[in-house]
């Protein structure tokens, strides 16, 4: 840019002095300005007098390149600002001296270099920052010769999204002198990687490992409840252990990687079964009796005697719970485990209760004699007739086994039950005599 100015500036100041027959024309028209730092700027006669030489002189500062006898020169303004004269003296070709000419040049002061703040951005970001400079007429080029000019203005829209060191260089203007540049960069960083451990699998109210998370770069990391829209932060780390848990939970782990400040996330996933019931029942039961046990939760577990296991040769059906070789009047504690996923146990304990002792005696009695029983096992029972009762009228008392009404000659079945726990049932035979009839006595 700077280079096509200066041409164009040359260019002109040639047309003017092309279309004047006077020494420099712009010396007529007051006086000519450059820009601090300028070089090689060019002045000439028009037309040079054939056969006549210039003497170029200059006050007060700046560098005469060449050319000091000729009607053509460059100068070189140099840096500091101010108002300078040339001044150019003709001699012919008969030794005459013409009036010194003389053109006033005010050199410029260039403007400071402008401000100017790199920016930094992540891959893949929704909005990659501006680029931003104080100053006037500020202009943007993408090298360091400041040929390619990019964008015009205080702020500057890359259109960069490629990762990488973006470089540009800014300028301000002042009074149509182009002030020094300034690199500006703009930094897009890739995004960076963080690996989670895997997704867990825990049962109802366990804590689940400790979870782990690791990137290749330097950073922090932070840890969440997905769900949480809070986001509160519940752990920070590379190592994060939950809490016990009771739902599925998913965590989300987000690194900040420290050079970029780029972040990065990846979730794991706790997933909560539910525990099997373990419930069940078992009743008491008399001796020889059925008991199986009756399973109210997740069926399909195992049944086993609670340690430590009984040595009386007794044994329990896995399966059923059932006990066999119970030993009467024994309290036996059974666990019941399942075997899902999330197994459980639980313990019940069940009583062998002995059976009732429904032993009791009868004795033949005569007719109208008392016959009550006598019990000799289990008192409290329940005497009655033998199925099919008699129908002649007898009956039982049923505390005492008495029978009223008892036939001679006949023999009588009673039963007696029990009225325990174990109830028990006994039969026994009675026969009621008869009395002798004993005839009248005779006299011989």
């Amino acid at each position: 840019m700077k280079t096509t100015r200066k041409l164009l500036k040359a260019i002109a100041i040639i047309a003017l002095l092309l279309g004047s027959n006077q020494l420099i024309a712009q010396t007529n028209t007051g006086p000519q300005t450059v820009c601090a730092g300028s070089l090689a700027e060019p002045y000439l006669i028009n037309p040079p007098t054939a056969g006549s030489t210039y003497q170029w002189t200059l006050s007060g500062g700046g560098t005469l390149n060449n050319g000091a006898t000729t009607d053509n020169i460059t100068v070189d303004w140099g840096i500091t600002p101010g108002t300078y004269t040339i001044t150019v003296t003709e001699t012919d070709l008969n030794g005459c001296l013409g009036a010194p000419v003389t053109v006033d040049v005010t050199v410029i002061p260039l403007p400071t270099a402008t401000i100017a703040t790199s920016q930094t951005a992540c891959f893949g970001s929704l909005t990659i920052p501006d680029l931003f400079a104080i100053g006037a007429n500020v202009t943007w080029y993408d090298d360091v010769a400041l040929t390619s000019q990019v964008g015009v203005g205080n702020s500057f829209a890359t259109g960069q999204t490629a990762v990488g060191v973006h470089t540009y260089y800014v300028t301000e203007s002042l009074n149509g002198c182009e002030g020094p540049s300034v690199p500006v960069t703009l930094e897009i960083y890739a995004i960076p990687v963080v690996t989670a451990t895997a997704d867990q699998t825990i049962c109802n109210g366990y804590a689940p490992s400790s979870l782990n998370a690791s990137s290749a770069n330097a950073g922090t990391y932070s840890w969440v409840d997905a769900a949480d829209p809070l986001a509160i932060v519940l752990g920070t780390g590379s190592n994060f252990p939950p809490p016990p848990l009771t739902t599925t939970t998913t965590y989300t782990v987000t690194f900040t990687e420290t050079s970029s400040g780029c972040t990065a996330s990846d979730d794991v996933t706790i997933t909560v079964n539910p525990l099997d019931d373990a419930t069940f029942t078992l009743t008491d039961y008399c001796e020889g009796s059925a008991n199986s046990a009756t399973v109210t939760g997740t069926t399909g577990g195992v049944f086993t005697f609670t340690a430590p296991a009984p040595t009386g040769g007794e044994t329990i059906n896995a399966s059923t719970g059932e006990i066999t070789g119970g030993i009467a009047g024994t309290t036996y504690s059974v666990t019941y485990t399942t075997t899902g996923i999330c197994p459980q146990s639980s313990v019940q304990t069940v009583t062998v209760n002995p059976l009732d002792d429904a032993t009791f005696t009868l004795t033949d009695y005569c007719e109208g004699s008392a016959n009550s029983a006598t019990v000799t096992g289990t008192a409290g029972g329940v005497f009655t007739f033998t199925t099919p009762a008699p129908t002649g009228g007898e009956t039982i008392n049923a505390s005492t086994g008495e029978i009223t009404g008892g036939i001679a000659g006949t023999a009588y079945s009673v039963t007696y039950t029990t009225t325990g726990i174990c109830p028990q049932s006994i039969i026994q035979i009675v026969t009621i005599y008869a009395t002798p009839t004993t005839g009248p006595i005779n006299h011989w």
